[in-house]
């Protein structure tokens, strides 16, 4: 289950009357997009029953089109919530603080205002009537995306708290990265792109990681991107203050998870992001520009054709040896396999490309397009990556 999941059951029941001011755009009716597909995975791993054309999926189809949906999504919002507060995840807290920054200016700064969006993004998804283009889904993606890392343990380690699950999926991402790149003899990357980076939690980590390198985060939000460049100003103040021998505490609060990304090695003698307003699929970057293309929690929220496009914009950016990493849901996790229709149903009435997504040959796209030894390999048991390099 993405973080967008967890923001879309939840968004009715933390932001206040200033931030519902700040929406904008009109609602738009969901219709989920009905796939007809093998019942497998390329890779012949069975499919959950209520993805693509199955019973099961026409029926959850039919419930996400019922009044029963409203019930159920309402329900399941303060729920998880409820959830969230009680595992170290300070939801209102963190909501609060941005209503109070200065993150509505940046929005201002950072927009490109020429920017023309894909029909595809500009749809109800994630239960906001605007998806991503809203100020409600960018105050509530940090503490959603902690939530994202939490449920696939939750069940099991009761004692695990959203933002040490968060640092545990960002580690594990790095390390699988790290491995990949020893495993094949590449280089280490010095110019990063993070391409749909939302707020920037998988941007700054990257730029821990790699210290050296020119991290740029880029994603089609100006919202998200206010929130990120927020915190990248915020991660400024505090080096100036530790240069300066204050003390920690005259440094300006930080959400957990920008904390935890500022506590892994490189994080104080990394260099600042740069954050830009674009699509991956039509990015304008140069081409042969970089060494890493990090796509981390997107592509499930993108119909089949625009993965496509996206693979091949980013083989035109890497360089030779340039690695290709896709972050997300796993298709062919068991606990996917094993969703409940009930949660099934929350999921893809949030997710509009649900079904197109779990059909999607990744491995073998990237490898038409030219990636080599393109690898596959769990996360946790929620999340893969899946990656690969140019020769």
């Amino acid at each position: 289950m993405s973080s967008a999941l967890q923001a879309s059951q939840l968004n009715g029941f933390s932001c206040s009357a200033r931030v519902r001011a700040r929406r904008t755009g009109s609602q738009r009716a969901f219709r989920p997009q009905a796939v007809a597909q093998s019942t497998s995975s390329p890779a012949g791993v069975p499919k959950p029953k209520w993805a693509g054309d199955d019973l099961l999926s026409r029926l959850v189809n039919v419930v996400i089109n019922s009044p029963l949906f409203g019930v159920l999504k309402e329900g399941a919002r303060k729920r998880i919530k409820q959830t969230a507060e009680s595992r170290g995840v300070p939801w209102q807290h963190r909501v609060f603080e941005l209503e109070h920054s200065g993150v509505f200016e940046i929005k201002e700064e950072i927009e490109d205002k020429a920017l023309v969006y894909p029909s595809y993004y500009t749809r109800a998804f994630h239960g906001y009537d605007e998806g991503n283009l809203s100020w409600l889904a960018a105050l509530e993606a940090e503490p959603a995306t902690d939530v994202m890392a939490l449920l696939p343990w939750a069940k099991n380690e009761a004692e695990l708290t959203g933002p040490a699950a968060q640092v545990r999926l960002r580690q594990a991402t790095l390390t699988a990265i790290r491995k990949f790149a020893a495993d094949n003899k590449l280089k280490e990357p010095k110019h990063i792109l993070d391409a749909g980076c939302s707020v920037g939690i998988c941007t700054r980590w990257l730029a821990g990681e790699y210290p050296s390198a020119d991290v740029v985060g880029m994603d089609l939000s100006p919202y998200m991107l206010a929130v990120a460049e927020l915190r990248e100003r915020q991660w400024e103040q505090r080096q100036a203050l530790q240069r300066s021998g204050a003390s920690p505490a005259a440094a300006p609060a930080a959400d957990a998870a920008a904390v935890g990304a500022d506590a892994i090695p490189g994080s104080t003698r990394r260099r600042r992001i740069t954050y830009r307003h674009g699509m991956l699929e039509q990015s304008g970057l140069p081409s042969k520009s970089q060494d890493l293309v990090a796509v981390q929690f997107l592509i499930h929220e993108c119909p089949a054709d625009i993965i496509s496009q996206m693979i091949q914009e980013c083989k035109r950016l890497l360089r030779p040896g340039g690695m290709l990493a896709f972050v997300d849901i796993n298709p062919d996790s068991a606990a996917g396999r094993s969703m409940p229709p009930a949660v099934a149903t929350l999921m893809k009435a949030t997710e509009p490309w649900t079904d197109e997504y779990y059909f999607y040959p990744l491995e073998k796209e990237m490898a038409k397009a030219g990636f080599r030894h393109v690898s596959n390999s769990e996360l946790d048991p929620r999340h893969r990556i899946v990656i690969g390099h140019l020769a």
